[in-house]
């Protein structure tokens, strides 16, 4: 008998992006966050992945898990679909695989920034 066998749910995580680029100088809590995006990925969901501020808060406390959320789209291995504000409406993020050119003249770049005028956040493409 395997005592070590996985039992779902359980994330699996490519070698490649355990070691890539992207990964290099994570914080620890800020790649246990992208295990917890994973272990959301249901097969058929992967632009569909929500958090609760409950949720979030279960993790981490809620300035960690925006900076790790925004550290993790910076980097390619998130994207942020659809703001939902978290009091009233889930925030819906993607899994990508921007994170394979990470560090390449390819990547693309995406960030979250706030507006201060009408305080919503956004996704920003860098050209």
């Amino acid at each position: 008998k395997n005592e070590f066998k996985a039992v779902p749910p359980y994330a699996q995580i490519e070698e490649k992006l355990a070691y890539s680029e992207a990964s290099k100088g994570l914080k620890a809590h800020t790649k246990w966050l992208y295990v917890a995006f994973r272990l959301k990925y249901k097969g058929n969901n992967a632009r569909d992945i929500t958090f609760t501020e409950k949720e979030a808060k279960k993790i981490t406390d809620w300035r960690t898990f925006r900076a790790d959320y925004r550290k993790l789209i910076e980097r390619g291995f998130i994207d942020l679909i659809k703001r939902g504000g978290f009091y009233k409406k889930k925030h819906i993020f993607g899994l990508s695989n921007r994170w394979r050119k990470y560090g390449t003249k390819d990547f693309v770049k995406k960030k979250v920034c706030r507006r201060s005028e009408s305080r919503l956040y956004i996704i920003v493409i860098e050209k």
